[in-house]
Parts: C-alpha cells; structure tokens; sequence
C-alpha cells in the first residue's frame, strides 16, 4: 500500500511536469517559423501526449488496486481501529455552524455535492460499517457524553476549511477520507477512516445537504 502511494504521488508529479512541458512546447510552436522546427515541436507534443496517457493508465490501474485492496479490509473494520483514526479527530477545535447539515437524501447528497461514481462506490463500501460505528460512538457516548458532539465538530471543522481553500467534489471527498484516517497508508486505518466518514455522509454531519 505504502508503494502504491508513492507512487502515485510520482505519477502525478510527472504529469504535473509533462503538462507544463507541453505548455511550454505548444507555445514555442505558435512562434515557430520554419517548417522542420514546426514539425519537430509537433512530434515533441505527440510523445508527451502519448507519455502521460500512459502515467494516466497507471494511476488508473493503481486506483483500482486500492480499491479492490480496501473492500477486502473493509469486514475486518473492529473498534480498535475506529479507536485510532477517532482520536486524532476529537482534537479538533468546534467549526462554526455556517452550513445546513439537516438530514437528505443520500444520492441528492452525492449529486449537490458534485461526487462522482468513484466516490458513491467509497460509500457503498464504506457503509459496510456503518452499523460498527454507530455502536462504537455509543459505546464512547456512555464514558464520554460529549464524544459524538467532538467527533462531528473535528470533520466539519475539516471539512469548512477546505472548503475555504477552494477544494471541492472528488478532491474534497479524498482530502476527508485522508484526514478520517490520520493520512495513513495502513489499509486497516484507511478502511477504518472510510468508514467513519462514510457513516458521518450518511447522517449528514458533513458535506452539503
């Protein structure tokens, strides 16, 4: 998982760096006047074209991996791992009560917040367990009355500031999913973190209504 991770991390600096490349080159081709540079420039742009749908191939792929490899995880979710990726969160100071969080329909949820299918998947998958955290927080809830209260306000503070910071849809989910889980690679804390905020989507304490 650990690999997995760095290397999509490469895999989006070199597409990072090949876009800025083919930026560079389209723009040396607008003022090119001879023919053979023209058709040089031309034959530079194709290679990074056909480069970085093979990086995009690959992250796809790893994608995938991740995925099928979390489902596999996701039954074996038990409270000691909810008890690990929870603490970090109740931390968190209170957010302010800006946004409506009032119960609605999931798949209206999904779509007013501009989620894909991806991220409906990450649900489904997630909501696995959404029965374990609920008996979790209220077997907290008995030693520590405030503790469904600090969990909530430790996301939607999160969750306001990346808000803040412009990030939205897709990007917005996975930024969640990688603070629900202390941005671990663990697989174990990972499906753990999904869960929990799968079950927080659900009971809409996050994202818009």
């Amino acid at each position: 998982m650990e690999s997995h991770h760095q290397r999509e991390q490469d895999l989006n600096q070199h597409i990072e760096k090949n876009l800025e490349l083919q930026k560079k080159l389209e723009d040396d081709l607008l003022h090119a006047n001879d023919s053979k540079e023209e058709a040089k420039l031309e034959r530079q742009i194709e290679a990074l074209i056909k480069k970085r749908s093979t990086y995009q191939k690959e992250l796809t792929t790893i994608s995938l991996q991740k995925r099928e490899a979390l489902a596999r995880e996701m039954p074996y979710v038990s409270f000691d791992e909810l008890d690990i990726v929870t603490k970090f969160i109740l931390g968190m100071q209170p957010a302010s009560p800006e946004i409506n969080f009032n119960i609605t329909d999931v798949t209206q949820k999904i779509s007013k917040n501009n989620l894909t299918q991806e991220v409906h998947f990450l649900l489904i998958m997630g909501m696995v367990k959404v029965k374990e955290v609920h008996r979790f927080i209220e077997v907290n809830a008995v030693l520590r009355p405030d503790f469904p209260e600090k969990l909530k306000a430790g996301f939607v503070t999160e969750y306001q500031r990346l808000l803040k910071a412009d990030i939205r849809g897709d990007a917005l989910f996975e930024s969640l999913h990688k603070f629900s889980c202390g941005n671990s690679s663990d697989l174990k804390k990972t499906a753990a973190g999904l869960a929990v905020l799968s079950y927080l989507f659900e009971r809409c304490e996050v994202f818009e209504r």
